[in-house]
């Protein structure tokens, strides 16, 4: 089948081809991975060209506009619209175009910030407002989710919604203004020990965070591209077991240690936590792959840090 892949040059779309690209089975698959070059996904004519061209029967659909809380803060009004536009024309296409299973990755951070049960489970995802730190990001997905779940009743689209806890990786953003928690982290710790510096880390330290090494996710996707299922719908949050989750403070001293960096770590406590908590469970995704194994953090990490020493010159930042 023809699988096409938005957002296929960014963090997962990057991971999806290094797992494609080391399976000797494809599954009789063609992937096809774009970047922003080929198409801005806001354009509905664009979109719709796209889908012409290649004639997808799975799209797997990654790409977004994504950024740190702190990005997040600054420029909620832009991700609400970008993001939007995106995951509508997305939607649209593949009912236009007879897809036949679209894969939409959605994130923990877009569920309410109060009034949840822990752990989160799919079905609390539009019980309550978002945190405000990233309400327009959240409102896109969340806009997503709603728009592939009706679009299902109207064609013979089948929808998966993965939701992965926090997700880091070699092919990240490594942006010091606009990146996720672990990118930046190494980042500012490359250049603390580099320069001889004090590590200066936004906020207390004391949120709790669940993290996911990409490949992994990646792995789970080209797992539910081939599930043999029967259900038109299916959400599923990828998380490790509640017992993983650990706090920022807790992943900042693993990050310095996998760097031998010994320096003093200051808190810088004017600045926001985010979210505290959004503790999510795995059952979702035991119940379709009850054998999955996680790569532990100690590992992910050694491998994204050695990957961004090596490469510093070219990745993103």
């Amino acid at each position: 089948m023809r699988v096409l892949v938005t957002g296929g040059f960014g963090l997962v779309g990057h991971s999806l081809q290094k797992v494609v690209n080391n399976k000797r089975d494809k599954g009789g698959h063609t992937f096809i991975f774009l970047s922003s070059k080929d198409c801005d996904l806001r354009d509905t004519d664009q979109v719709y060209k796209l889908f012409g061209l290649h004639t997808p029967e799975i799209v797997v659909h990654l790409a977004s506009r994504v950024g740190g809380v702190y990005d997040n803060m600054n420029g909620n009004y832009r991700y609400l619209v970008d993001n939007s536009r995106i995951n509508i024309n997305i939607v649209d296409a593949c009912q236009q175009f007879g897809v036949q299973r679209l894969i939409n990755c959605l994130s923990t951070c877009i569920f309410p910030d109060k009034g949840v049960i822990y752990p989160l489970t799919s079905d609390q995802l539009h019980n309550g407002l978002p945190h405000d730190s990233n309400i327009g990001y959240a409102y896109s997905k969340r806009i997503l989710h709603l728009a592939s779940h009706l679009v299902v009743k109207t064609s013979r689209l089948k929808v998966i919604n993965v939701t992965p806890t926090n997700l880091y990786g070699e092919y990240d953003n490594y942006n010091l203004t606009s990146s996720h928690v672990i990118p930046g982290l190494i980042h500012k710790t490359y250049l603390a020990k580099k320069n001889g510096d004090n590590l200066t880390v936004y906020g207390t330290g004391n949120s709790m965070r669940q993290f996911v090494y990409v490949d992994d996710f990646a792995k789970i996707i080209l797992k539910f591209i081939d599930l043999d299922t029967s259900e038109n719908e299916i959400s599923c949050i990828v998380s490790p077991a509640e017992s993983d989750e650990v706090s920022i403070k807790t992943l900042i001293e693993t990050i310095t240690k996998t760097f031998g960096f010994r320096g003093e770590i200051v808190y810088d406590t004017t600045y926001s936590d985010g979210q505290y908590k959004k503790t999510a469970s795995n059952m979702e995704l035991y119940h379709y792959f009850p054998d999955f194994q996680f790569t532990n953090l100690e590992t992910g990490l050694q491998t994204t840090v050695d990957y961004f020493c090596k490469n510093y010159d070219t990745i993103r930042k």
